[in-house]
């Protein structure tokens, strides 16, 4: 029986051994139709720069590489894979930085880089902290005037080269008209484009709050705006920031006063009274914002007028420590309500009508 079966398996046997081998050459074939491979450019990740530095040309996007693996699979995970910088090779100045790992590759997929560096520029910036100048066209039409102005922000931080920003003292506004204006208004003016290098930090809008005001008020019922509010009592190392910046009155007077008395001879004035604790390094108490009420304070030549109602009466504070400021600065003594009032006279004193 086994020489039987012998006979019947060599029967033919060149013929099976080629049916065989030509059965292996169509596997090879099929399962090599499966495997691709392709070159890709995989996006960079660039480490985010801490502290003045800066990316001072636009870095290379991409990097090509090659992908060889199973082709469904390298065709979806493709769109996953980049190239990640390690931020430690990062240096100031110009620098081929190696790329050390491509992310995103599964098992089974190889990736072999085409380069292995890409070129990075990095430079210094400074931040430096200029104030904001709105500058006016034009006059009101008579009998009115342009007492006061309030600017939102007062002050913004630009980012450069240090010799750059040296030749930056102020940030100028585009002109305003005051023509024909005769109550007050606001405009929200943007910055204009710095030079070539400088940038900002924020907003480039600035509201600009403007009080027009008729020459002299009759006497009985009266309504001012664009009354500033002072913080009193702050301790030195906090910001605060206001929810309101000026206030309005309504006031009786029995003799006509001039406009100018009102707004030069009066102070909103708001207590803000929070501290910097730098032992636990935060701001005491720790809930904010702080509601504060508004206090109308008048000088002598303004003892005569009755404030009615003020607006708003209550506005929100937020503090924040000032930025670079030392741990072991003296904050300001913000004093009892009497030192409060002795503040706000020096004010008027040093701000006659």
């Amino acid at each position: 029986m086994l020489r039987k079966l012998r006979a019947n398996i060599l029967r033919n046997w060149k013929a099976k051994l080629a049916s065989l081998l030509i059965a292996c050459i169509f596997y090879i074939n099929l399962q090599n139709s499966k495997i691709l491979i392709k070159t890709i450019n995989v996006p960079i990740e660039y480490p985010k720069l801490s502290g003045n530095l800066s990316y001072s040309k636009n870095p290379e996007k991409t990097i090509p590489v090659r992908v060889e693996g199973l082709k469904d699979v390298v065709n979806y995970y493709s769109q996953f894979m980049k190239a990640v910088i390690d931020s430690e090779d990062v240096q100031i100045g110009v620098t081929e930085v190696p790329i050390k790992k491509i992310v995103g590759v599964p098992s089974g997929v190889k990736v072999t880089k085409l380069r292995k560096t890409v070129p990075v520029e990095i430079e210094s910036r400074g931040l430096k902290v200029v104030p904001i100048e709105a500058v006016f066209d034009g006059t009101p039409p008579p009998n009115f005037e342009k007492l006061t102005q309030i600017l939102s922000p007062t002050k913004i931080t630009i980012s450069g080269k240090p010799q750059d920003l040296e030749k930056i003292s102020k940030i100028t506004l585009p002109e305003i008209s005051l023509t024909d204006k005769k109550e007050p208004f606001a405009r929200t003016v943007r910055i204009p484009d710095l030079p070539k290098g400088i940038g900002i930090l924020g907003s480039r809008d600035v509201t600009v709050n403007v009080n027009i005001i008729p020459l002299s008020y009759k006497s009985g019922e009266q309504t001012v705006a664009g009354i500033p509010i002072i913080c009193s009592g702050l301790d030195g190392r906090l910001e605060p920031e206001l929810s309101e910046e000026q206030v309005a009155i309504r006031y009786f007077s029995v003799k006509p006063i001039r406009s100018a008395q009102v707004l030069t001879g009066i102070v909103a004035q708001v207590p803000c009274n929070y501290i910097y604790d730098p032992v636990k390094d935060k701001i005491i108490p720790e809930l904010q914002p702080q509601v504060a009420k508004v206090r109308i304070i008048k000088n002598k030549d303004l003892k005569g007028i009755e404030v009615l109602q003020i607006n708003p009466e209550k506005i929100e504070i937020r503090y924040k420590v000032k930025e670079g400021s030392p741990k072991n600065d003296i904050p300001s003594d913000p004093g009892e309500d009497g030192s409060e009032l002795e503040d706000s006279k020096s004010w008027l004193e040093k701000n006659p009508s």
